[in-house]
């Protein structure tokens, strides 16, 4: 699978995210953030409930108390996002094959074991 990787900041407006960003709004997919200087996969992520632009731009905002999360410079990473629009069962089976593939530091370092992961544990979710 080829991923294409951009800057989540508009060229134009660097307070705003980039258009391609904002597209993402009411979408299921996986995003991948990596460092944009040594091209270092650092986070896998998901949404599997149509929220895809708030689960990925939370990574550049501070967020604090129980759902807190890993936190990025928007202007020193890359963002790639595949998997659009799939059943919730498919866009986290991605996620899980993309963390196994790709080993990213804050996924690998941060969060429990993945191999006994099973999807079907989530169906009640969907």
């Amino acid at each position: 699978m080829g991923l294409t990787f951009r800057s989540p900041v508009d060229a134009r407006n660097p307070e705003r995210y980039a258009p391609w960003v904002r597209e993402l709004r009411d979408r299921n997919g996986v995003y991948i953030i990596r460092d944009a200087h040594h091209r270092e996969p650092l986070y896998v992520g998901e949404s599997h409930t149509n929220r895809l632009y708030t689960t990925l731009t939370r990574h550049f905002q501070r967020w604090d108390g129980y759902t807190a999360g890993t936190t990025y410079d928007r202007d020193g990473v890359e963002v790639a996002v595949c998997h659009l629009d799939l059943p919730s069962r498919d866009v986290i089976r991605a996620q899980v094959d993309l963390i196994r593939d790709l080993r990213p530091f804050d996924n690998t370092h941060h969060q429990a074991e993945l191999d006994d992961f099973d999807p079907a544990d989530f169906e009640d979710d969907w």
